[in-house]
């Protein structure tokens, strides 16, 4: 079956770009792969990822931001996967698109990231430069 990939970071931006997959995964008879990527926080959790705590805490972030993203594929009707990863985002959604042979990538030009970017986002910037399924940026 064929997939976009939207990567879900809980940004109104974010939503409008799986609004846009939306459409086209109907067009196309696409699955959604929506992920949610927390980035490996060690200097804010002792232990960094081998810390059960900030797991938990990170994965229930990333439920979080997940909640309005799947309620909005349900309500379509389309079938989805949603899953919280870790790691760099932008390195982790370009392997992930890979991975499951996503036809394309649609994301948000700007996150929830902060100020590690000035006209593009930072992650939409990273994506671009490492996947090799085609990235479409919403604004």
């Amino acid at each position: 079956m064929r997939k976009i990939l939207v990567p879900i970071d809980g940004s109104d931006a974010a939503l409008r770009a799986l609004a846009h997959a939306v459409e086209l995964a109907r067009a196309a008879g696409a699955k959604i792969v929506m992920v949610n990527v927390q980035q490996t926080l060690e200097r804010w959790y002792a232990g960094g990822l081998l810390n059960n705590e900030a797991l938990t805490h990170l994965r229930q972030q990333g439920e979080a931001d997940g909640a309005k993203a799947r309620a909005l594929v349900d309500a379509a009707g389309l079938t989805y996967e949603f899953d919280v990863l870790f790691g760099q985002p932008g390195e982790v959604i370009a392997r992930v698109a890979k991975e499951q042979s996503c036809i394309g990538i649609v994301m948000g030009a700007r996150g929830l990231s902060d100020l590690d970017h000035l006209f593009l986002g930072s992650t939409a910037h990273k994506v671009i430069q490492l996947a090799e399924a085609p990235v479409t940026l919403v604004k």
